[in-house]
């Protein structure tokens, strides 16, 4: 049986591995325990310098299932790269080296693809805190979308939020199988997140193009763990200019879909999300740097021409008063309020 896994799996588990030794054991023991036995793990140590290299390979020495790749950094993106060029599976999942997925994710997953012959296969995750607690769950409905319903609908979510979506779908690859002709037919492969925020949104809009059927599984199979590192802050002066590229690369995509008005209010979301993020990592620098560098720097992002389109097209009834205060100091070019808003959500952990 395990002769049989190794040489043709039905599911290839790529998992990009950095800097998590604390972390990678928990999410090698779900893929090892997995109910599907036909499976192969390949892990991407992606130039880790702690000691999750070694970790991988001491996982492989034990189960013949297990692939490990070295590779010098260059983010996870084209990791996962790495590991698409030598998976051997029918479908393939991604997984994030700090999260886990639950025992029955890859039988349940890829019965359901044979069943339907569907080229992917989106589900439901949950939102662990640190401490194991649970933060957020995100249950889907069950659903189908063939050919065009996939391009004009099925999409959508991965252009940004709406305020009328009754369910938040997560837009990262993890949250997904995806059938391995297709990425292969189509060349897809994931860009760098050193270049583009939400690297995953490209691929999924990317393979969607090429996909004939889409299903949503109703089930909770992925857990994404917060850890320490997600609430580190680490500052990056590129972020509004990432956040710019995105829009623009959206609005290509929305074109080539044929969806442009579809997706207008909901890349807008995007923008004015992404704002206050750059807003919040700037305000955190107040101390650091002198308080009329942050002021211009945050002047400069209200003013642009990608910021104004946004607030001015956004609906404030949609928002709750916290954000339509927000909203109302953006758009009034108020920047003291502004930092002051974000100062009180910075101190709130929002």
């Amino acid at each position: 049986m395990m002769e049989s896994a190794i040489s043709k799996p039905l599911v290839s588990i790529i998992v990009p591995v950095y800097n998590v030794e604390r972390y990678i054991k928990r999410c090698v023991d779900s893929l090892q325990g997995q109910t599907l036995q036909n499976i192969e793990i390949i892990l991407v140590d992606d130039g880790s310098k702690d000691n999750s290299g070694c970790l991988c390979d001491e996982f492989a020495q034990q189960d013949p299932r297990i692939h490990v790749i070295h590779k010098q950094n260059a983010g996870q993106g084209l990791a996962r790269n790495d590991g698409l060029n030598i998976a051997k599976g029918r479908y393939v999942l991604f997984i994030d080296s700090d999260d886990f997925i639950e025992p029955d994710t890859c039988e349940k997953l890829s019965d359901r693809m044979e069943r339907e012959q569907a080229d992917l296969c989106s589900f439901g995750y949950q939102i662990e805190t640190p401490q194991g607690e649970l933060f957020y769950r995100a249950q889907l409905k069950e659903q189908c979308y063939e050919n065009e319903a996939i391009r004009k609908r099925f999409v959508l979510h991965f252009f940004g939020d709406s305020a009328d979506d009754e369910e938040m779908r997560g837009v990262s690859a993890c949250m997904t199988m995806f059938r391995r002709s297709v990425i292969e037919t189509g060349k897809i492969c994931f860009r760098s997140e050193r270049e583009y925020f939400s690297e995953d949104t490209i691929f999924n809009l990317d393979f969607c193009l090429l996909a004939k059927k889409a299903v949503i599984d109703p089930g909770c199979y992925y857990h994404y763990c917060q850890n320490e590192a997600s609430f580190s802050h680490a500052y990056r002066p590129d972020r509004f200019h990432l956040t710019e590229v995105l829009a623009n690369v959206l609005k290509e995509y929305a074109g080539r879909y044929g969806i442009e008005k579809e997706t207008q209010e909901r890349i807008r979301r995007m923008v004015w999300v992404s704002l206050m993020e750059c807003v919040k990592q700037e305000v955190r620098r107040i101390g650091e740097v002198p308080r009329k560098t942050v002021k211009k720097q945050i002047e400069s992002y209200c003013g642009s021409e990608l910021v104004k389109d946004a607030v001015n097209g956004l609906d404030a009834g949609k928002f709750g008063t916290a954000q339509r205060i927000f909203l109302w100091a953006v758009k009034g070019q108020r920047t003291e309020a502004v930092i002051l808003l974000a100062w009180l959500r910075n101190r709130k952990g929002l």
